[in-house]
């Protein structure tokens, strides 16, 4: 699972940080245990304060319901999946058998929801045929043995029951229309990993990619899975017309791998990449000594220390505590033998701050020359093994890293470093350095610190071809040995890559579309490998993934900011991403959400789709539906993730459909496109970073107008368009306009002849859209999103099946949040769901009759209509207990 937002890791509050780099959301999702917390919420020692939606009532879709009603979309698959054929790629985009463009609106069911009772697999497959869905991306299902996963309880073959469960389900998603994605390597540990092994690892990820005995336990995963043929259709996987994807691994790339954890990764795998690498730089450079001439940049005597105060001597003169985000610190001196230098700063955390940047101890006004090199170094330990960061940033904004930025591993016992760097991007007497504890709470020693200019930039003196030590993460290294380590990292990612794909191509015949991974992982290094190597690029995002301050998933300390991502003023989660679009290949988002227990969740489905569809992306699938096997139809939202239990996301799925699947709304104009130099990747990121920066107008831009990149030959940065700043706002003939300034007005509106939708922080305004206007009258801090879309392909103007959605807060009966910052919950609640009923005016065209329709898309009771003018008024509100109206 994924991504919270992408970002370079910075080292002060108001920018964006990277929570992968310490702990991938998805990977840690995989953790089943980590799950059994999200089910738990164990309670809190907060005084708890009970939801209380105004205007609510119960309301439920249920999650076996196939009844035939008016929000039964199931007329847009009106075949088996893949009955004219396997879907090709043309001009860019998905094809199916029958030449007709394919775009793919899909969910995820993963661990024991993937293996549902054989009775109840029709029921299923019928349900979400009928919400709008057609395809199902199958995750985590190598994670556990039965019931939560395919494995009998030694690892040693497929539980057949749980094969007979999987096979029965695909086979009724492909009669009901509904494609299937496969994935292989997401969650399960391999045989022998070490139980310590560095998050960065964890499941065996990074080590996959070029440790040959796990490569083979890959192939044979894949064997098993590709080759089993379903009884009911009489086919293999591997030449089943409906599976249109298989992912070769989830959230994985050596190439997104942490300095630290290549210094820290255990044998055999370090001994296996340091035998790689030294082979890889004996065929580059032939000997030690063109290798040592080829890397040497510096060698300067060191000279004056540049920070103030750096043995202690004064106490903590110069010296900065940062504990933001209501952390806290203490900081002391200590002086006795016990310390290195006899003298050490000690720092105690007290209380975690609610950013991984917010506990730091920083010498601040420090004058610093671009282009010097400098020597930093400290002695620092730990009262327990911990991961940390230390770097060299300027300390106003724009708090811009001076080209070094490194993480160390602090242990019990006392531990040196030396790193020399040259300087860039400094302010004069406006530079510092920064020991970061990555808002862990625990006791630090800092000794010995310096900082001097000067200092030796190649290869260590100690270091050969011979003896194979070459550091795998270089440190002291200049642009050419970084650029080296770069491109063997690169060359080994896409070695691996090119291998399994012929694997699966060649020896398991796979007919589907292949990629390898999520495209971000590795940063530029990622669009490389997906954009080379994969037939299509895939990308994860969430708005507002839940964040745990401490232990990953730890059901007692998480929270969620629970904003609106009409407020985002650059695009949310969605604009950067766009820019990621390789244009001339199929573009999919494979998980998507607006986690519970957010109060807009609502926006997802409409949000996402709209925009998905302005940019002529290709698939988008939310997640997750489910990940239990029973227990379907109990109405209670019961973690951040599952959509089958959350009708304020479930309502606007028919007109989410619309929106993408059937070409109601598409791109105006032909895509802008970044240049990325595609010569030299890997002294690319040597000179410019990994990150795929994308500029703020850029993103602005991408709410207007589809984009992605290109190659093109050469070396240096990606080159992004020239934006005019006219260009950014809004015009007349936008499908989409997004108005995210001020935050209290925020709104989000779609106006096409066949859908309209208002969103945000939008009651008591007029939204005029074409020939419908909706006014909220009534909603909790403003906030509403509501939806009207012809089911039928029709303009509104003609059209006679019309539906209406009205939605706002949602939350489980007896809810409990922790503080009145509705941040965190207590408690989950219990069942049934509640929902907020809005007051809203709406204005239809034609003469038009409505009425309130329940969970499964029956009508119940009429709303009252007026005819004036050409147009047709009606008055929703709670009194009628539904999200839906159906119009005629």
């Amino acid at each position: 699972m994924t991504n919270v937002i992408h970002g370079s890791r910075r080292s002060i509050p108001g920018q964006t940080f990277s929570w992968w780099k310490i702990v991938s959301p998805g990977r840690a999702l995989a953790c089943l245990f980590g799950f059994i917390l999200l089910l738990a919420g164990r309670p809190a020692t907060a005084d708890p304060v009970e939801d209380e939606i105004p205007d609510s009532f119960p309301f439920v879709i249920p999650p076996a319901d196939i009844s035939p009603s008016f929000t039964d979309m199931s007329f847009l698959n009106p075949t088996p999946a893949g009955a004219d054929g396997f879907v090709t790629i043309r001009d860019g985009h998905f094809i199916d058998g029958g030449g007709r463009r394919l775009r793919l609106l899909g969910t995820n069911l993963t661990f024991a929801g993937a293996f549902p009772p054989k009775e109840f697999a029709p029921l299923l497959a019928g349900h979400l045929r009928k919400l709008g869905f057609n395809v199902v991306r199958f995750h985590h299902i190598d994670s556990r043995a039965a019931p939560q996963g395919l494995w009998l309880p030694d690892f040693s073959a497929f539980d057949p029951r749980q094969m007979e469960k999987l096979d029965g389900l695909i086979h009724q998603l492909i009669q009901h229309g509904i494609f299937i994605n496969l994935n292989l390597h997401v969650s399960r540990s391999y045989p022998g990993l070490p139980a310590d092994i560095p998050r960065d690892f964890l499941y065996g990820k990074g080590l996959d990619i070029f440790y040959p005995p796990f490569i083979r336990l890959q192939k044979d995963y894949a064997r098993m899975l590709l080759r089993h043929r379903n009884p009911h259709t009489g086919r293999t996987y591997a030449e089943e017309p409906a599976v249109v994807v298989v992912e070769l691994t989830n959230e994985n790339a050596l190439t997104h791998i942490r300095a630290t954890a290549f210094r820290t990764m255990p044998d055999p795998f370090k001994r296996e990449l340091q035998t790689q690498w030294t082979a890889w730089l004996t065929r580059h450079y032939g000997s030690t000594a063109a290798l040592r001439k080829a890397w040497k940049e510096w060698d300067v005597p060191l000279g004056k220390e540049c920070l103030r105060n750096a043995d202690f001597s004064t106490g903590l003169a110069h010296w900065t505590m940062e504990a933001g985000g209501g952390g806290a610190l203490t900081p002391a001196i200590q002086s006795d033998d016990t310390v290195a230098g006899k003298r050490a700063l000690l720092v105690e955390t007290k209380k975690m701050g609610r950013q991984p940047w917010n506990l730091q101890v920083h010498q601040t006004g420090l004058d610093l020359r671009n282009g010097r090199p400098y020597t930093f170094s400290f002695a620092i330990r730990s009262d327990k093994p911990r991961s940390m960061f230390v770097g060299v940033f300027r300390d106003r904004a724009p708090w811009t890293c001076c080209n070094f930025r490194t993480d160390i591993q602090a242990t019990p016992s006392w531990q040196r470093h030396e790193f020399t760097f040259v300087c860039r991007d400094a302010e004069p007497n406006h530079s510092r350095i920064s020991f970061n504890f990555n808002n862990q709470l625990g006791r630090f020693w800092i000794a010995e610190a310096s900082l001097r200019p000067g200092g030796s930039i190649g290869l260590p003196a100690a270091c050969s071809l011979e003896a194979a030590n070459i550091p795998l993460w270089p440190t002291n290294a200049g642009k050419v040995q970084q650029a080296d380590f770069h491109r063997f990292l690169i060359e080994t990612e896409q070695r691996y890559v090119k291998d399994m794909r012929h694997y699966l191509r060649q020896e398991l015949r796979v007919r589907a579309h292949i990629c390898c991974t999520e495209a971000s992982y590795g940063g530029l290094a990622g669009l490389f490998r997906e954009g080379r190597l994969s037939d299509f690029l895939d990308r994860h995002g969430y708005w507002q993934h839940p964040v745990f301050p401490g232990r990953p998933w730890d059901g007692n300390n998480w929270y969620i900011d629970n904003t609106s991502m009409t407020a985002a003023p650059n695009g949310g989660t969605l604009a950067s991403r766009a820019w990621t679009r390789m244009i001339g290949k199929p573009f999919t988002i494979s998980e998507y959400d607006h986690p519970a227990p957010n109060d807009y969740a609502a926006e997802m489905f409409p949000m996402i789709c709209s925009f998905a569809a302005l940019q002529d992306w290709d698939g988008i699938y939310q997640f997750t539906y489910s990940s239990r096997a029973t227990d379907w139809e109990k109405p209670r939202i019961s973690t951040y993730f599952e959509l089958c239990a959350h009708p304020g996301k479930l309502a606007f799925l028919p007109v989410a459909a619309i929106l993408f699947r059937t070409g109601a709304l598409s791109p105006r104009l032909p895509p802008l496109a970044a240049k990325i130099p595609q010569d030299d990747p890997g002294a690319t990121i040597a000179q410019n970073g990994a990150d795929y920066v994308v500029p703020d107008a850029c993103k602005r831009i991408a709410l207007r107008q589809a984009v992605g990149f290109r190659f093109v030959p050469g070396t240096g940065p990606p080159i992004f368009p020239e934006i005019p700043a006219a260009s950014v706002a809004a015009g007349p003939r936008d499908a989409i306009v997004w108005q995210p300034e001020p935050a209290t007005e925020a709104s989000y509106t779609v106006n096409t002849p066949q859908v309209k939708v208002a969103l945000g922080f939008i009651a008591g305004n007029d939204i005029v859209l074409g020939n419908t206007t909706i006014h909220v009258t009534k909603a909790s801090n403003r906030w509403a999103a509501v939806g009207v879309a012809a089911l039928d392909g029709k303009p509104l103007d003609t059209s006679m099946r019309i539906l209406v959605v009205a939605v706002g807060r949602v939350g489980n009966s007896h809810m409990e949040w922790r503080s009145p910052e509705r941040k965190s919950l207590r408690r989950w609640g219990e069942a049934p769901t509640r929902v907020e009923g809005i007051g809203a005016t709406i204005l239809l065209p034609g003469r038009k009759t409505l009425a309130a329709l329940d969970g499964c898309g029956t009508p119940t009771q009429t709303v009252p209509g007026s005819y004036r003018n050409g147009k047709t008024r009606f008055i929703l509100g709670p009194r009628y207990r539904t999200l839906w109206y159906a119009a005629r």
